[in-house]
């Protein structure tokens, strides 16, 4: 065969076996039979598209068939009937509208069968990993002891570094898969999603996110936290790159229509899985201490020890470590189950959707978390919009849609409704919930009030010189001297020195009224400072290099006393939103160091100022808590990576939403998949919200990536390929 009539084809190129023979004996270079493939799978599915619209790529219907609808007319009107012609205009109106709004394609040869497998692969992965339990027992370093403290010298971690650990051999699989297909097997695929122009930028924005964060690993000056985070935590480096992939590789993997099926399965069956543990565990049955699941979360030899496992919470947490983040996982999935549920056609998978919608809703109660119950709200009102406006366009059908509605409404409230008449413990879990935070009866001032009755209510704590400076918010200060070389020497606001007695445990009280609730003891031998003011916990301090330092975790001590330094907005009630106030003003405050790059994955706890010891006690009422999250999804980006990076995420999180704004609500695509994309848009929507109050966490955040991935195909108007 000439060269011309190949490159022309002027040959029977839709024979497969003639067109590969063609090639083998063209002596055409590599880059040329690979033009000429993309050419013949162009060619192919443009005649696909045309036969699929009469012979044209802009069908256009108008005056053919208004023929054919008139000669239909003028039929059965001789026959005396009226109904069938306006049925007949009808469906051909609807079948008009379908293909001129639906953006699934019919593509002549066979899809590729590994990627639908890698799809269900992703799918199983996803729907499993939520549930993923295992004993890991991490050894406390030098650093980390400063922290954290544990009997053993090892924190015993079940539920988060295993996952983590998966995330990241899940992503090394795909990059694997990924370079084979793209270098090793034959190429007679290659429109590929990512190859689309309209894909560039979520490539090039989370390039610029991989790349951040890989160099503020780099100069992080805590390398042994970077790559898989720090304990009871661990979402390192590795991890978030994990996301990453997973995100790409379900853009990449769900562009047809057997696994956008896969994927709704899966989301279901997860959300079903989870609302069955939740239900088990408040009724008393948890699953994760349970005797026979004791075997397969640790090896042989820790079974007895397995058995132990108790929660030491009140609330629903199943396998998400947090309730707060079973919270999040209950935001995420239940808009999309929901419109999954309502958009199925399958009676199985619409009952089965349904069900477990309202089931996730009640374990976002069952689980305390404010965070989650707010954005099921949010997202249930969202949804309801939406649709609101798809049933006045007339985009869904109205009679199914309004059963639909009305079950997913029944199920929500008469369930809501049975659980607060029948159940005690139901009804208080709820009023915690809504008056959780900012939502408290008690304000601030009443708080300290109630406080002082039994407590030195601190307001501020300082060095001065060598002193040491308390300050409570009557005004009233307490400083204490060193006198001698063994003793002390207290005086009040005046600055005239104070009376003391001694109690039955050697410490030092005063017969001023002002400083009832303010004890002193005082080691000589060790020269170290005890400070009673009324809470569970003492203060204790060290004197070195002529000063008080703080005396932290039993074993170090810091050169100064950190004190609250950010907005003043937040300052007004530190305590709000269960103490978030507190800390996302304190962590605000040292942004100004991560503007460029981050701290380094895994290092917040070892950047945030701890022990700001006015601040602990008036928000959780304890000098030794260890902040070791900033409870907001967003700070923590900008913590880890910088700004920069803060601002790229918020990038890809805003193209995504005005995409799915234009696809979803303005000029929705009216197909069999219209509810899948409703349902990952409102999603991602809520767990944007539920960012504002939690952190991203590996129990959650890589199915939130997965559902993100699919989203971001599903609303970019690409072509869904029909592989049923």
């Amino acid at each position: 065969m000439k060269r011309e009539d190949l490159l022309d084809f002027n040959f029977d190129w839709h024979d497969e076996a003639v067109f590969k023979n063609a090639l083998k004996e063209s002596g055409l270079s590599e880059k040329e039979k690979l033009r000429l493939r993309d050419e013949r799978m162009r060619r192919l599915e443009l005649e696909e598209l045309k036969e699929a619209s009469g012979g044209y790529d802009d069908y256009d219907y108008d005056d053919d068939d208004d023929e054919v609808i008139e000669d239909v007319t003028d039929e059965y009107t001789e026959k005396g009937s009226e109904e069938a012609p306006v049925k007949e205009k009808k469906k051909k109106a609807d079948k008009k509208h379908e293909k001129e709004n639906s953006v699934i394609v019919a593509i002549k040869g066979n899809y590729p069968i590994r990627k639908n497998f890698v799809a269900m692969m992703m799918c199983m992965f996803t729907a499993i990993l939520p549930y993923v339990t295992y004993l890991h027992q991490q050894p406390l370093t030098r650093l980390t002891q400063k922290y954290f403290s544990s009997n053993t010298g090892a924190i015993n971690d079940w539920f988060l570094f295993q996952k983590e650990f998966f995330v990241v051999v899940g992503a090394f699989v795909l990059i694997g898969i990924f370079i084979v297909e793209e270098f090793f097997v034959e190429k007679q695929w290659k429109d590929i999603p990512l190859r689309n122009k309209n894909m560039r930028l979520p490539i090039i924005l989370v390039g610029i996110y991989a790349l951040l964060l890989i160099i503020s690993g780099i100069c992080s000056k805590n390398h042994e936290l970077v790559l898989m985070g720090v304990v009871k935590h661990y979402e390192g480096l590795l991890g978030v790159l994990g996301y990453l992939i997973i995100f790409l590789a379900a853009i990449n993997y769900f562009c047809d229509t057997k696994s956008l099926e896969f994927f709704s399965w899966a989301m279901i069956l997860t959300t079903f899985a989870c609302t069955v543990f939740g239900l088990m565990e408040y009724m008393g049955y948890p699953l994760q201490e349970d005797d026979f699941f004791a075997h397969f979360i640790a090896p042989p030899e820790k079974y007895e020890f397995a058995t132990t496992l108790k929660s030491q919470s009140e609330n629903v947490h199943i396998t998400f470590f947090n309730s707060n983040y079973l919270g999040g996982f209950c935001g995420l999935m239940f808009p999309l189950t929901l419109a999954l549920g309502l958009g199925s056609k399958n009676i199985l998978r619409k009952a089965l959707g349904l069900l477990s919608a309202a089931g996730i809703a009640v374990c976002a109660m069952l689980s305390n978390s404010s965070g989650g119950l707010y954005s099921v709200a949010a997202s249930a009102a969202i949804l309801f919009i939406i649709y609101a406006v798809y049933w006045f366009r007339g985009t869904i059908e109205r009679l199914p849609s309004l059963i639909g509605f009305v079950c997913a409404a029944v199920l929500l409230a008469g369930g809501f409704a049975y659980m607060m008449k029948n159940n005690d413990d139901f009804r208080s879990r709820v009023d915690t919930v809504v008056n959780n935070g900012s939502a408290s009866k008690i304000t601030v001032e009443e708080y300290r009030k109630k406080m002082a009755k039994k407590h030195y209510v601190l307001k501020e704590i300082r060095q001065e010189g060598h002193d040491l400076a308390l300050e409570d918010f009557s005004g009233n200060i307490i400083t204490v001297s060193r006198n001698g070389d063994d003793g002390l020497e207290f005086l009040d606001t005046e600055g005239n020195v104070l009376k003391t007695s001694t109690d039955k445990n050697d410490f030092s009280c005063f017969k001023d009224k002002r400083y009832k609730n303010c004890r002193f003891s005082w080691n000589a031998s060790v020269e170290k400072l005890y400070i009673d003011l009324g809470y569970s916990k003492n203060l204790t301090f060290k004197y070195e290099d002529d000063k008080f330092k703080p005396f932290v975790h039993g074993l170090y001590t810091q050169d100064t006393i950190n004190s609250y330094k950010g907005p003043e907005c937040f300052k007004k009630d530190l305590s709000a939103f269960s103490g978030r106030f507190y800390i996302w003003g304190a962590t605000i405050s040292i942004l100004d160091d991560c503007l460029l790059i981050g701290k380094g994955s895994g290092s917040f706890v070892t950047v945030f100022p701890q022990y700001d010891y006015a601040s602990l006690l008036e928000v959780y009422e304890t000098p030794g808590m260890v902040v070791n999250k900033p409870h907001n999804w967003y700070l923590g980006v900008a913590v880890d990576s910088g700004v920069v990076s803060l601002l790229v995420l918020l990038t890809l999180l805003g193209v995504f939403l005005v995409k799915g704004a234009k696809t979803v609500i303005l000029h929705p695509i009216d197909d069999r998949f219209k509810h899948l994309r409703i349902g990952t848009y409102v999603s991602v929507i809520a767990f944007m919200l539920v960012g504002i109050v939690n952190d991203s966490y590996v129990c959650v955040s890589p199915v939130f990536w997965f559902i993100f991935g699919v989203g971001w195909y599903a609303v970019s108007r690409n072509k869904v390929i029909e592989t049923d």
